[in-house]
């Protein structure tokens, strides 16, 4: 009887520790971003296809940033011709880089500073980002401007 109840505590214990946890909110350099309903992220740093929307961000050092930035652009620019510069404005931080076409989709490279962290974005989306005016959905609460 002892057994059979160690056992079943065992059990109860594994089952509750292995839930995953629900990510609530994304975390953009402090600044916490709520999960659009219907929509799950990866971690605080990463959402996946939502809407057909995807956007990811990582940490750099600034000498890093500049190698895995210049890195990542070879890459695209590599098997894609379509290379356009772009500026986007994140909490009143401009950040820079490069919009590739790929079918029907657009991928963004965008690096920067905000709150004094260098950091590159990754988005990808089926929109083709222009304007304010693009910024629909969640993706205004990312990004201020478009220029």
């Amino acid at each position: 009887m002892k057994n059979i109840f160690t056992i079943v505590l065992l059990l109860s214990t594994l089952s509750f520790y292995g839930q995953d946890k629900k990510v609530s909110f994304l975390n953009l350099v402090g600044n916490n971003i709520q999960v659009p309903r219907g929509c799950e992220a990866q971690s605080e740093y990463e959402l996946q296809a939502c809407n057909g929307t995807s956007i990811k961000w990582d940490y750099y050092t600034d000498d890093m940033l500049s190698a895995v930035f210049e890195a990542t652009i070879s890459a695209f620019a590599e098997s894609n011709s379509s290379k356009t510069e772009v500026t986007f404005t994140s909490f009143g931080s401009q950040l820079k880089g490069y919009k590739f076409k790929m079918g029907t989709t657009y991928q963004y490279f965008l690096r920067g500073t905000i709150k004094d962290q260098p950091l590159m974005i990754n988005l990808g989306t089926p929109k083709d980002i222009a304007s304010n005016d693009d910024l629909d959905g969640f993706l205004s609460l990312f990004f201020d401007e478009v220029g």
